[in-house]
């Protein structure tokens, strides 16, 4: 992940900055996915990982969370919109059915491809 943004009612928190060091990497197989990183905000460090299946339809993506760093995200099941060009993927979240994010609070990851 090279880049994330929180958009909550119109504010955008940049979360790649000085304050914010964000270390962060995504995998996907067939049909299983997993992520984990490394988030330090001031002198804080966290800890994230999430793991489970996913479905695509276009670039309508659904994961379905086994593992989460959330516990309460476990057995959750989060729409997300990606869109892919060349090595660069967006990655919006949550989203409706049409994949249109919700406007008032939602994510924006970007992933680069590592050869």
């Amino acid at each position: 992940m090279v880049q994330m943004q929180r958009i909550d009612g119109g504010k955008v928190t940049n979360y790649f900055s000085d304050r914010y060091v964000v270390s962060q990497t995504k995998m996907w197989s067939e049909n299983h996915f997993i992520f984990v990183g490394k988030y330090q905000v001031d002198t804080t460090i966290t800890y994230r990982y999430g793991v489970g299946t996913y479905t695509l339809n276009g670039n309508l993506y659904e994961e379905n969370i086994l593992y989460h760093f959330v516990k309460s995200y476990e057995g959750q099941k989060n729409k997300i919109w990606i869109d892919l060009k060349n090595d660069t993927l967006l990655h919006i979240f949550p989203v409706n059915n049409e994949g249109i994010p919700d406007k008032s609070r939602h994510w924006i990851e970007k992933y680069v491809r590592i050869k």
